[in-house]
């Protein structure tokens, strides 16, 4: 995949997630579009609000009991994993991150144009509505949909566009209102033999395990 063909990709996961966001009477709406929206973590996972007054979660997404801080998100996306991490996924001559802004929020994708490999980190800050937003826009629009147990104690979910898609993708909910979700494909010579649901989902854990570290956990 060329890293033109990751970019879109990513686009692509965002216009699954973001769709329109819920009103307090039930009705849809499109989703905000100001990248400059930060979302708010509430001290308790019931007393969060979508940003139509909904409670959160809503649409059959878990609650996050232990929620993580925005503050834990890194300023550069790119900074998600450790070179040494980056280089575990792709080899010794993985590429550097490459860093997108995005209305729904930052993103960082590495791309081994040679082989094909590759994997990114987005972090899901706009709507604010954590996994409730994939489980009401992404699930009915995904052929592979399966929930995974908890990623660092975190509900999460992996999903593919289509059955025997080359990329996976696995959302986890970090608190109500915010999620952090990788993408990963395997290299042209694995296609077939690794499974890239499992790829993104060994990435994703080592992600939340950066990101509780930045926390303080």
């Amino acid at each position: 995949m060329s890293r033109g063909r990751g970019a879109v990709l990513v686009g692509a996961v965002v216009l699954l997630v973001a769709g329109c966001s819920a009103t307090s009477d039930g009705t849809a709406s499109p989703a905000s579009q100001d990248p400059g929206v930060s979302q708010s973590v509430s001290s308790s996972s019931s007393e969060s609000q979508s940003p139509g007054g909904g409670r959160l979660p809503h649409s059959g997404a878990p609650a996050v009991s232990d929620p993580l801080p925005e503050s834990a998100i890194p300023e550069d996306p790119c900074d998600a994993f450790t070179r040494e991490q980056v280089e575990y996924a792709l080899g010794d001559n993985a590429p550097e991150g490459k860093r997108e802004e995005i209305a729904t929020g930052p993103t960082c994708t590495w791309q081994d144009s040679e082989s094909g490999a590759g994997f990114g980190a987005f972090y899901g800050l706009n709507p604010p509505e954590g996994l409730s937003a994939y489980y009401r826009n992404t699930k009915p629009q995904v052929e592979v949909w399966h929930e995974l147990p908890p990623i660092g104690g975190f509900p999460a979910v992996a999903f593919q566009k289509y059955k025997d898609q080359v990329t996976c993708t696995v959302a986890v909910g970090l608190s109500d209102e915010l999620t952090v979700d990788v993408h990963a494909n395997p290299s042209r010579a694995k296609y077939g033999e690794l499974d890239p649901c499992e790829m993104a989902q060994d990435m994703a854990e080592l992600l939340v395990g950066n990101l509780k570290e930045r926390a303080g956990r």
